[in-house]
């Protein structure tokens, strides 16, 4: 059997829980239920957030509650194919008092080998005597790219399936009845022109803030968690983190190109390895309930018939206008050559602008012949 779409005939998109879905085939095997991403709705390369994420929530399903992942690296190794299924196999590396490790191989057509692997890193929820990070004020160093939209980041439009001027400038023209949302989260870009234009390549930014499709299992008991007590994590926990991971890849290595302004002079562009080292524990990373309501500016959630959210908690707290609940990416590279770029990035709470983790993408990217900056 297929695996089912990420959205039905309704133009409905499917919330994060089911986007994450796996079937269990024995202690140490899972296999995916619903198709993964394809930007532009084609049958050739999924999503590298989808196989990223899911392998965690896979190895997840193998550690003691009270784990939470706080490192993985992943490396791509082939295109995935949407009309496969993907097939994870955990390997136990070791089992601590507070760290333990997993090893996730993934295969689609199992006589075309691995197409990705990743070493996952879990621990239990640890307190400190200080917490520091760098003063970051996004609403004051990007205000002029947030003016007028800074209390509701739906304003911005979705993230495009491909951020390259050939997708924005050619294809959608050509396809003005285009439609493939990605499930499971709302993604919105800004536009950062106005941040960007005086700036060279490696000082400029992207912005991309998402928020959860859905709801999401309790993640702690008692729930919700306080700042002081103890906590006890539920394996569920790790899903909210997944939530992060899969937001992590969108669009990444497309920032090289365009920050270049070398929009139309690529040929090839895949991940080659991806991490994230999430830097808080589940209080910071828990992902609110999406209100039941349809957002104007945004394709609806397909909730099922009559469920009601498993995660009772007053998201007006920690949202904006309607309720969500919004982490934003920063995002940036340092570095291209050999038919090489390096993406960065952080990702922070919007609201509190605490830093929640950080990434680094080494991807394949190359020019045409005789391409000058």
């Amino acid at each position: 059997m297929a695996p089912r779409p990420y959205f039905d005939a309704h133009r409905r998109v499917l919330p994060f829980d089911q986007i994450m879905q796996l079937e269990k085939i024995d202690d140490r095997t899972f296999r995916s239920v619903t198709k993964a991403y394809s930007p532009t709705d084609g049958e050739n390369g999924t999503y590298g957030g989808h196989v990223y994420a899911q392998a965690a929530w896979a190895a997840a399903h193998t550690v003691e509650e009270g784990f939470l992942i706080h490192n993985i690296t992943g490396w791509f190794t082939l295109g995935g194919q949407p009309s496969e299924h993907f097939v994870y196999t955990v390997h136990r590396i070791r089992d601590g008092y507070n760290y333990c490790t997993r090893s996730v191989t993934v295969t689609q057509a199992a006589e075309k080998g691995t197409m990705f692997t990743c070493t996952c890193s879990f621990k239990r929820e640890e307190g400190s005597p200080f917490d520091y990070q760098e003063r970051v004020d996004l609403r004051e160093q990007y205000r002029d790219v947030l003016r007028g939209k800074e209390d509701e980041p739906m304003e911005h439009p979705a993230s495009p399936d491909k951020d390259s001027e050939e997708f924005r400038e050619t294809f959608l023209p050509q396809h003005p009845d285009h439609f493939n949302p990605i499930g499971g989260l709302h993604l919105r870009k800004v536009d950062m022109k106005k941040y960007n234009e005086t700036r060279i390549p490696s000082d400029r930014r992207q912005l991309i803030f998402y928020t959860l499709r859905g709801s999401l299992p309790l993640p702690t008991a008692l729930y919700p968690p306080s700042p002081t007590s103890s906590l006890s994590l539920t394996r569920e926990g790790n899903l909210h983190a997944c939530a992060h991971l899969y937001a992590s890849d969108r669009n990444s290595l497309f920032l090289i190109p365009n920050h270049l302004e070398l929009g139309r002079d690529f040929t090839r562009m895949a991940s080659l390895s991806h991490t994230v080292i999430f830097h808080v524990g589940i209080r910071d990373i828990l992902m609110p309930p999406e209100p039941r309501i349809n957002h104007p500016h945004a394709d609806p959630t397909l909730f099922e018939d009559g469920s009601l959210p498993l995660c009772n908690v007053d998201s007006r707290s920690g949202g904006v206008q309607d309720g969500r609940k919004w982490f934003v990416q920063e995002s940036w590279f340092t570095r291209a050559a050999g038919g090489r770029g390096l993406h960065q990035s952080r990702m922070f709470d919007y609201t509190t602008g605490k830093h929640i983790a950080t990434t680094m993408q080494d991807g394949l990217i190359r020019f045409k012949p005789g391409t000058k900056l």
